[in-house]
């Protein structure tokens, strides 16, 4: 059989010419290229055919010199790469059906609900909204980075919540001022802002009228990275550490999308985040990405 023969056969719709295409590629897999069987392997319906063009695939796979293993450092950007491409991609399908389909329920239900203002309806709607909101903040932190120069101690200070709760925390920044470093600033302001509400958050089960528990920012750069601090004195963290950047896990009864969002924002600067207990109380969350060339 030739090749054009074994193309022609797989692209029919005919079963038994599939199963002939088959029956030869397990005998000789390297008749084509891969790329057609692979091509053949996932489109067949039949599974008796598919497990022949899996076959040529095994044999295929059992010949190709095994690939030496990357450096650790090398392995660790492969996988941060492939997390940040899988989150943009699933966040953007996500969000592009559960946008429109967010507005079509709350048009509906304030057509049909009676008193749709004060009902539960309304209420769960609006948790549908926050979640959507925290998966766009997950698409927008895995975004690539543009590099550019800017002002870190501007950006920091700036990332303060416009809501009124950090007003029963004592926050500080002690940052030098200006400190001009290279990186993305909308990604800075990603991971700071969740960091500063991390902190927040964190702090207000011990805050009250005669205590402000403290919250100290500090920013940097040294001669390789830059980095930024963010040090509370709240509850801490119960659990893992590791676990603290994972969707949808929190301590504190909300979606738990601030960490992860964060350290997607760092991943996207090739930088790193931590989260490091306090021997007395509180934590520290550590952010650092390194220096980059601002291409002209």
């Amino acid at each position: 059989m030739t090749p054009e023969q074994f193309t022609a056969l797989i692209a029919s719709k005919r079963s038994a010419d599939r199963r002939l295409a088959g029956r030869e590629i397990a005998l000789n897999p390297t008749l084509v290229e891969r790329a057609v069987i692979e091509a053949a392997y996932y489109s067949e319906t039949v599974p008796q055919i598919r497990q022949q063009f899996g076959s040529a695939l095994e044999t295929l796979n059992a010949s190709m010199p095994m690939a030496a293993e990357p450096a650790a450092e090398q392995a660790r950007e492969i996988y941060d790469e492939a997390f940040l491409k899988a989150m943009r991609t699933v966040t953007e399908r996500v969000l592009h059906q559960l946008n429109p389909l967010i507005g079509d329920i709350e048009h509906a239900a304030a057509q049909e609900v009676p008193d749709f203002l004060n009902s539960r309806t309304k209420t769960a709607i609006g948790q549908i909204q926050l979640q959507a909101t925290a998966i766009t903040k997950l698409y927008n932190a895995s975004k690539p980075a543009v590099i550019e120069e800017f002002d870190l101690a501007t950006v920091v200070r700036n990332c303060l919540p416009h809501d009124l709760e950090h007003q029963r925390c004592f926050v500080s920044f002690a940052g030098p001022q200006p400190a001009l470093v290279q990186g993305d600033p909308s990604l800075v302001t990603i991971a700071v802002t969740n960091g500063i509400r991390n902190a927040i958050e964190a702090c207000l089960p011990i805050a009250g009228e005669d205590h402000k528990p403290a919250i100290v920012v500090n920013w940097g750069r040294t001669d390789r990275d830059n980095w930024v601090s963010i040090i509370d004195e709240g509850m801490g963290f119960s659990g893992s550490i590791s676990g603290a950047f994972e969707i949808g896990t929190s301590s504190k009864g909300h979606s738990g999308h601030g960490l992860p969002a964060a350290k997607a924002a760092m991943l996207s600067l090739s930088g790193t985040i931590e989260l490091v207990p306090q021997k007395d109380r509180g934590c520290t969350l550590n952010l650092n990405w390194p220096i980059i060339s601002v291409q002209s």
